[in-house]
């Protein structure tokens, strides 16, 4: 696990861009961030709100994904 580099808050600035740590964030952030950041990812996908950064971009993608697949198993557990 590597660590942050001296950045702004993640919750007002989004993942930072050239932090270590926040691109391991960014890559699983269902695991990886606790749930004000995940929460605060999650406001911003439902705003539509545009990502504050590249990793933060990833992180939205991987949540959105996570969501869709998520919401395929229900249906799959519904009609099993």
């Amino acid at each position: 696990m590597s660590t942050h580099t001296l950045h702004p808050s993640t919750l007002e600035h989004g993942l930072a861009d050239g932090c270590p740590r926040c691109a391991e964030h960014a890559e699983h952030p269902l695991y990886a961030l606790d749930l004000e950041n995940q929460r605060n990812l999650l406001e911003r996908i439902n705003m539509e709100w545009a990502p504050r950064s590249e990793n933060e971009a990833r992180a939205m993608e991987s949540l959105t994904r996570a969501m869709r697949e998520s919401g395929r198993l229900s249906l799959l557990e519904a009609n099993a």
